[in-house]
């Protein structure tokens, strides 16, 4: 049996299939059973305790939970031996998986712990963020674990593929949704493009968490629509209407997010927290005037369920919800909340639906909510075909899928480069253009030295003989001054002599910063028809040279012997 495990072609046999087979079945058994203890002690216990208190503990709650998490970061980094960085942790969990997902290498163990107990504080005490980024943080790092302890039976690219496994496990238990899980975790580390090798192990670790979560905690619908007739024409303008607004919307709550997730390169932590806190509470005061309904707290799916199916809010009222909701999110981001956007996505969804349903007078059958759901999800995360299944798996309206799809279609266009996560690719990169995207420092030949422009060309042939590192050596005194190409030495030293200095066959050649993006030293190439180019440090002092080869990768081939 021949399939794509990773970036690599592997031939195995029956034997190894069937202990790959297992391990992909167990990590997704052992996520589901991690997920239904998280979403019993999150949800079930303290949220729900927490909405059956007076209005005026709700509102205070969640800066409670908001001040624990800045808190709890800042004792972990402050304990002995500690690679806790708190900056690091104040990001959504969802991007943690996407950047590990693209860097080749899983979640930091270190960092895992922190920000699941922090998902506990922020979403126990009512912060308005969805359980999945935790479940998916969970999960891909479970699968980096599986991936060290297995690594030989794998190959290379192999803890790439079980850190999508374990993502799409988190993912497929917490939402009960199998193929949603499988769809979310290939779509979401790029916005036009799928992870597609990592397919065959997403699929079965899924499915394993799915009945796993089931048999502990329940496999019921997250989301419950009653069956309705609905003519296609309805369906046509609700495809077409929502996914022009969803798609605008979606872009709007991109930016709006993004921003917040910032505010920690402005403001400092408790005056975030301050900030938080007061714009929650004043934010559950106002909703409690429209509903009785704890739609601000916590994930808010099913609650939002009910509120687009009761037939008393007029469209002020949902408007008014729709931006107290994006607002209690933000405010939970901006503080360094743990979680995720899925979910909060779903809800901003589900109120614009029934908005533009109540504006067109059309009959309550679900149809807008659920495909207002699809837009703005399959659009602010950038993942269309996740979205759509999403409606099939979660809210018992498979017929609305048609719809759904255009309408994702549709919001996709609107979108851009934007995106509800900071750590999407637009798609997959061979590897060139991996390395010209990459800092300058990552790819160039070190430990090159440099020279001194009165350093004699003999000098420079003796210390560096006839097959030298780098086809060139930067010249430096006091700071980088030009590039010495060797296969310039011959020419000048004909010309002036055995007594001939590197200053004599310096080319001025500009340098690029370590930090700058290799694609820089490629266009300098061009431009200065030379093979290589320096890379120098804030000083301006060289650090190394990249070098046409080195830019390419090929002078990593020899490692692959």
């Amino acid at each position: 049996m021949a399939y794509q495990l990773g970036e690599t072609e592997h031939t195995e046999s029956g034997a190894n299939g069937a202990i790959r087979f297992a391990i992909f079945a167990g990590l997704g058994s052992a996520v589901g059973a991690l997920v239904a203890l998280i979403e019993w002690a999150a949800i079930e216990v303290a949220l729900h305790a927490l909405v059956e208190l007076p209005v005026w503990v709700q509102a205070g709650a969640p800066a409670i939970g908001l001040a624990g998490v800045a808190v709890l970061y800042r004792l972990m980094a402050a304990a002995p031996s500690s690679s806790v960085v708190p900056e690091k942790l104040d990001k959504t969990t969802t991007d943690a998986y996407i950047t590990a997902f693209h860097d080749g290498e899983g979640p930091d163990g270190r960092q895992t712990l922190p920000k699941v107990l922090s998902s506990l504080l922020t979403l126990g005490t009512g912060g308005a963020l969805g359980l999945e980024g935790t479940s998916v943080l969970m999960g891909s790092s479970l699968g980096k674990t599986t991936s060290t302890r297995f690594g030989q039976l794998f190959g290379r690219h192999g803890h790439r593929v079980l850190v999508a496994a374990g993502a799409a496990a988190g993912v497929a238990a917490v939402f009960k949704a199998p193929a949603t899980g499988l769809i979310f975790a290939l779509e979401v580390p790029y916005r036009r493009d799928i992870a597609r090798h990592a397919l065959i192990p997403a699929l079965i670790s899924s499915a394993a968490a799915y009945v796993t979560f089931g048999f502990l905690a329940g496999s019921e619908a997250l989301l419950e629509f009653a069956p309705a007739k609905v003519s296609l024409t309805d369906e046509l303008i609700a495809a077409v209407t929502l996914g022009l607004v969803g798609g605008a919307i979606a872009r709007g709550l991109a930016a709006f997010f993004h921003w917040a997730k910032h505010l920690d390169e402005r403001i400092g932590i408790m005056a975030r927290v301050a900030m938080a806190g007061t714009s929650i509470a004043v934010s559950i005061a106002i909703a409690s005037a429209i509903t009785d309904l704890p739609i601000l707290l916590g994930p808010g799916a099913e609650v939002a369920a009910l509120v687009v199916n009761d037939i008393g809010f007029s469209i002020w009222a949902l408007l008014g919800l729709f931006a107290l909701r994006a607002i209690v999110t933000a405010s939970a981001l901006g503080a360094g909340g743990v979680g995720g956007l899925f979910i909060p996505l779903v809800v901003q969804g589900l109120l614009l639906g029934r908005v533009v349903e109540l504006v067109f007078d059309a009959p309550q059958s679900g149809l807008y909510p659920v495909v207002g759901l699809a837009a703005v999800l399959g659009a602010g995360y950038r993942t269309p075909l996740a979205a759509v299944m999403f409606v099939a798996e979660s809210t018992g309206r498979a017929e609305f899928v048609i719809p759904a799809l255009i309408a994702t279609a549709i919001s996709q266009s609107l979108m851009g480069e934007r995106s509800v996560s900071d750590s999407q690719l637009g798609e997959r990169q061979g590897q060139l253009e991996t390395r010209l995207g990459a800092p300058a420092m990552s790819v160039m030949v070190g430990g090159v030295g440099h020279v001194g422009p009165e350093t004699s060309l003999l000098d420079v042939i003796d210390e560096h003989g006839i097959q030298p590192a780098s086809p060139a050596l930067p010249i430096a005194g006091d700071c980088y001054v030009g590039l010495l190409v060797l296969h310039d030495i011959a020419t000048t030293m004909l010309e002036h002599g055995p007594e001939a200095t590197a200053a004599q066959t310096m080319r001025d050649v500009p340098a690029i910063h370590m930090n700058e993006s290799a694609i820089h030293a490629a266009r300098i190439m061009n431009d200065y028809d030379t093979a290589a180019v320096a890379v120098v440090d804030d000083h301006n002092m060289p650090v190394g040279v990249i070098s046409a080869l080195s830019l390419a990768g090929l002078g990593d081939l020899s490692d692959l012997d």
